[in-house]
């Protein structure tokens, strides 16, 4: 009768250690997810408002197209401002117009390419949150399994085996502060990745102003009307990046409270109607100056976004060290409390008191 049930103690070991090492390989799933769950929640936040701001402008630029449109086909118009010695009035009219449709037209293409990145920030979220739910699915089963290996094993609490009671409460609270520190862990892993991303932006946000002043050192030698559009859209297309880095910075920002703003970005866009009625070597080089000093803001915060990045980087060093002490304390109280029960099976077994428990 013993040696029944020393095997069937054996089989319940052997079983025990092999959801215990399932357990030890998922326990990374749940904070993982929670923290992946936050971020999915924010980018369907950040999806709606961008949704919302490309119909906003959608609308702005067709209300300026129109506007346009009136000026440029009608010739009626043109007549009547002609025929009254208003031509200027006319053209300046006309000029504004457009400069107006142009700047919807650009607004509009910056946020619809916003709206495209967070979408797909979003499904790359979405797939991963799916793979850690997976995870946490079968996390979930070994423990269901554990729990039940165990209650048909001790059936709960048992008060007469103190020892293994309080090793349970130690192997539980080691496990709870490595759960806290993976999150905390997990959530500078997508910062250091966000603020990557955000420091790409700004690299091509600097980019685009070395092009701008590529250009408009060819306007001030008579660069013409398509150096100039040139020269706008480089503008434009470093605007938006740093728009998106000032965004990726708000994202990191609700997952570490240590993630500072980037400093404040100014890129001068030009006036198209200086262009148009008052374009000269002066009025250039005056712009051009305009456009260094852009140039510098940007700078200033893409060294600022160097910064946080490195800084990103220092803390989740920091933390790894951390979670892998806690990860050690962790299996550690968990052997032990394998031990611990090992010695009550044993006990069990040969209908003997257990052996005195050494911490």
């Amino acid at each position: 009768m013993a040696d029944e049930a020393r095997a069937k103690i054996t089989a319940a070991s052997a079983k025990n250690r092999e959801l215990l090492t399932v357990l030890q390989e998922t326990d990374h799933a749940l904070p993982s997810l929670q923290q992946q769950r936050r971020l999915v929640k924010d980018l369907e936040g950040e999806v709606r408002a961008s949704n919302a701001r490309v119909a906003a402008v959608d609308r702005k630029r067709k209300k300026e197209y129109q506007e346009h449109e009136k000026y440029r086909d009608s010739a009626l118009k043109r007549f009547a401002y002609k025929a009254t010695g208003k031509r200027e009035k006319f053209e300046q009219r006309a000029a504004k117009e457009e400069q107006e449709y142009f700047e919807a037209l650009q607004e509009e293409h910056r946020e619809t390419e916003i709206n495209k990145d967070v979408k797909m920030q979003l499904k790359q979220a979405r797939r991963v949150e799916a793979d850690l739910e997976s995870e946490v699915s079968r996390h979930n089963d070994v423990q269901r399994q554990l729990d039940e290996l165990y209650g048909r094993i001790f059936g709960g609490p048992t008060p007469g085996y103190p020892e293994e009671d309080e090793q349970e409460r130690v192997a539980n609270a080691k496990t709870q502060a490595y759960q806290a520190t993976k999150g905390k862990a997990e959530a500078e892993t997508q910062v250091l990745k966000i603020l990557g991303e955000g420091q790409l932006r700004m690299k091509r946000a600097l980019g685009f102003m070395e092009d701008a002043l590529m250009h408009s050192r060819r306007d001030m030698f008579g660069g013409g009307t398509f150096t100039d559009m040139m020269e706008r859209n480089a503008l434009s297309q470093a605007e938006r990046e740093v728009m998106s880095a000032n965004m990726l910075v708000m994202q990191a920002q609700r997952m570490s409270p240590r993630v500072k703003n980037l400093p404040q970005v100014n890129i001068d866009q030009g006036n198209l109607m200086m262009d148009v009625f008052f374009d000269n070597i002066f009025t250039d080089m005056a712009f051009h100056d305009k456009i260094k000093a852009s140039r510098q803001s940007v700078l200033q915060a893409a060294m600022a976004m160097d910064g946080q990045v490195a800084a990103a980087r220092r803390r989740l060093a920091d933390l790894e060290g951390e979670l892998r002490m806690r990860e050690q304390e962790m299996r550690e109280a968990r052997e032990k409390l394998q031990k611990v029960r090992e010695r009550v099976f044993e006990s069990v077994a040969g209908s003997t008191p257990p052996p005195a428990y050494e911490p």
